[in-house]
């Protein structure tokens, strides 16, 4: 890691000026030396904003309407307790033991089969996630139906616009996983297997199940927000992309003393290693078992 020195910019999560931490990543890069998001968590956090017209402002002093009602799957970083506070927000884990994703407004969700009536949230976030969904067509289909009309999907996962079609690693069948690459795995502790790699395909999957889908490919040096690709789906809406358009200005947000943020980055270190902890334990021996089946 090296130490960029430029001018002073603005995190536009907790809202600190300063330098930032380079990584080599560039999508996980530039990591805040306050919260600690990443230039991929600080760029979801600037489209939700753009969406809800407030994007001048950070995270942390975003207005409290718990009118607006957000899910996200897996959501990390400083920004969720943020949402909870200011939203009617839902941040769920994914557990395939938990009789709690069967009911709607818990802490745990499956996105192929949602708890959720029709048309209930007005954002649904999922940011590196749906390479690791299993059957990611049953996804996007359940995240179109809870989505209120109008409402919109904000969507990253690794993506090679160079490539037409997605790649799969791992080919579903029934209730078996096929590997057709060696396998590769994400996430904390590198325990999650991803599925898939996607490719110029996506928008128009998307689109297949009624969303108008924006691709957009940006950086904001104000934010240190490196080169991201961040997918705006909306169901049954009219897409303006001329709102995006700020995304190459550099404008300055409104004045803000940022808060020191130690406790809170502590507190959730120890709260998402502790929900996630039973998730790493299934997909350990469920690996085990793939490795050394019963005879």
């Amino acid at each position: 890691m090296m130490d960029i020195h430029s001018p002073p910019i603005r995190c536009n999560i907790c809202g600190y000026d300063g330098s930032f931490i380079h990584k080599e990543n560039e999508r996980e890069s530039m990591i805040c030396r306050n919260c600690s998001s990443s230039s991929r968590l600080r760029a979801v956090m600037y489209i939700l904003g753009t969406c809800l017209g407030i994007a001048r402002l950070p995270v942390v002093a975003w207005a409290k309407n718990k009118e607006i009602r957000i899910l996200e799957s897996s959501g990390r970083g400083p920004y969720p307790m943020m949402l909870k506070e200011k939203f009617d927000y839902y941040n769920t884990e994914y557990d395939p033991d938990s009789e709690l994703m069967k009911r709607p407004f818990t802490a745990y969700a499956d996105f192929q089969s949602l708890a959720y009536d029709e048309g209930v949230f007005d954002y649904v976030i999922a940011s590196d996630v749906f390479e690791h969904v299993r059957e990611d067509a049953k996804g996007f289909s359940e995240i179109y139906r809870v989505l209120k009309k109008g409402g919109a999907f904000i969507l990253t996962v690794p993506y090679n616009h160079e490539w037409a079609q997605t790649l799969t690693r791992v080919k579903v069948e029934g209730d078996r996983d096929i590997e057709l690459l060696p396998p590769e795995y994400h996430g904390g502790g590198g325990q999650t297997l991803a599925y898939r790699t996607y490719g110029r395909d996506l928008p128009d999957r998307l689109r297949a199940f009624g969303f108008s889908v924006a691709l957009l490919n940006f950086d904001a040096s104000q934010h240190a927000i490196t080169r991201q690709i961040v997918f705006v789906a909306i169901k049954e809406g009219y897409l303006d992309v001329t709102k995006y358009h700020f995304l190459e200005t550099d404008a300055r947000m409104e004045p803000l003393q940022a808060s020191p943020l130690f406790l809170f980055r502590l507190f959730a270190f120890l709260k998402y290693n502790f929900f996630s902890a039973p998730y790493f334990i299934s997909e350990v021996r469920r690996r085990l078992r793939d490795r050394f089946p019963k005879s």
